[in-house]
């Protein structure tokens, strides 16, 4: 029997096991911490964005509240960097940042909920939610990070159907839940909503191991495996190094542009939708933010259903094509009739279509990420391109002012039609190893992608 088999039946033989021994774990695990990632995000994105536009902010006070709570993102390679050099092995390569990112952010949602903030005072929204939004930035590096480690290539399609799934399940009870104690109730009481709704599914990441053998806590019996001790970098020079030498290919560089023009794209409409549902047909942040969650709750079971799916039979480039395609359409309709009259039945149809096709859209972005990412700087590469994402989303809603001013709603959604095709274009370059359909379990010993 080895050591790790050893120091396992010391620890208690009713230990659920290793994230590494059990697909379904796996996916229940992913699943579940995107669930709390969603949250957080229904709350920045949706949540208070909406709660100011009611509140009489203009869409340029919210194009700036997200573009402050999309900074943490940008700077997800720094994040990356810290949690590839540092962590506690003998809790796993990433375990121990999740769960103290965990922490942050519940403790961080509490006092949020005593400063209680008015809607004027956005100095003040602005850095309790850059705050959240950096703790939920550094969750979401570690948790990418270790399913980038210990999942199979031949399973990210699917993985990352469950967890974008997870999320949108999140983001809808995000959105609706603390949308409702906003306006019926308190934002206090919103904000503890948030932080105990946030700590259920936390628990995944204190109760589930990485590999056999590790330590639960700190002060359990385990010890470091081989594979994290091996893994780890141990001066800051080798990530660097390594992360930049993953990155300075063809794929990961267009990959990075993609990320870039999809977060223009994102950043555009987080800022101009709820301004529209507000100022244009007089909704309130229940009405918008329930809105929000049934489009999350359609997108989570598309992406359940068939995502995984259709990302691994017909590629995510592909799907990626299809959707921008689709979207692009979808936005010009919108143009063309909402700006000139709408109805409450006519947005809400629009929204739903819009989020659904969307989400493939982000599932084609997140694997294609993966797929061209190494084990050994997962946290680091992966981080930056993510972290390109919230640089365009900083982008596209720090610009929704100025397009406001030039030409209104109008303007603002041709930027969108224009940003989301120009993500679609930089995929067009992609190697079939990395863009096409996934060959299952061959795609595990081909060559890096270009």
């Amino acid at each position: 029997m080895t050591d790790n088999a050893n120091i396992a039946l010391k620890a208690g033989t009713s230990k659920l096991p290793a994230y590494t021994e059990n697909a379904r774990l796996r996916f229940a695990t992913g699943t579940l911490l995107y669930l709390a990632q969603g949250l957080a995000q229904g709350l920045f994105f949706v949540a208070i964005p909406s709660w100011l536009a009611v509140n009489g902010q203009p869409v340029g006070a919210i194009g700036s509240f997200i573009a402050a709570i999309s900074l943490p993102w940008s700077l997800k390679f720094f994040i990356g960097a810290v949690v590839d050099r540092y962590a506690f092995l003998p809790m796993g390569r990433r375990r121990a940042w999740l769960v103290g990112a965990q922490a942050c952010l519940i403790i961080s949602l509490i006092a949020f909920a005593i400063r209680s903030p008015l809607p004027s005072e956005l100095a003040t929204i602005i850095i309790f939610g850059a705050v959240l939004s950096a703790m939920t930035a550094v969750q979401d590096v570690a948790l990418d990070a270790m399913i980038i480690d210990l999942t199979p290539k031949n399973e990210l399609g699917k993985i990352n159907a469950f967890m974008l799934g997870g999320k949108s399940v999140g983001m809808a009870g995000g959105a609706a839940l603390v949308g409702y104690f906003l306006e019926y109730q308190s934002f206090p009481i919103a904000m503890i909503a948030t932080a105990c709704l946030f700590s259920i599914p936390a628990f995944a990441a204190i109760l589930i191991r990485e590999r056999p053998g590790e330590k639960l806590f700190p002060w359990n019996e385990g010890q470091t495996s081989v594979q994290s001790r091996d893994a780890k970098p141990d001066a800051w020079w080798p990530v660097l190094r390594e992360t930049f030498r993953v990155l300075l290919r063809r794929d990961p560089l267009l990959i990075i542009g993609l990320c870039v023009f999809y977060g223009m794209h994102q950043g555009i409409i987080e800022a101009t939708l709820p301004a529209f549902a507000a100022q244009e047909i007089q909704w309130g942040e229940t009405r918008y933010s329930s809105l929000a969650g049934i489009g999350y709750l359609i997108s989570s079971a598309g992406l359940l259903l068939v995502g995984g799916w259709v990302t691994d039979t017909i590629g995510p480039a592909t799907l990626g094509y299809w959707t921008s395609g689709i979207v692009a359409g979808v936005i010009a309709i919108f143009i063309f009739v909402a700006l000139a009259s709408t109805t409450d039945l006519f947005f809400s149809s629009w929204y739903l279509f819009y989020t659904l096709i969307v989400s493939g859209f982000y599932l084609c972005m997140v694997t294609l990420g993966m797929r061209v990412c190494e084990e050994h700087v997962a946290a680091t590469s992966y981080a930056l391109m993510m972290g390109s994402m919230a640089l365009g989303m900083m982008l596209g809603a720090g610009s929704a002012g100025l397009l406001d001013q030039i030409g209104g709603y109008a303007a603002l959604l041709t930027a969108a039609i224009v940003t989301i095709l120009s993500s679609a274009a930089m995929g067009l370059g992609l190697s079939p190893a990395t863009g096409g359909p996934v060959r299952a379990p061959g795609l595990v010993s081909e060559p890096p992608p270009r």
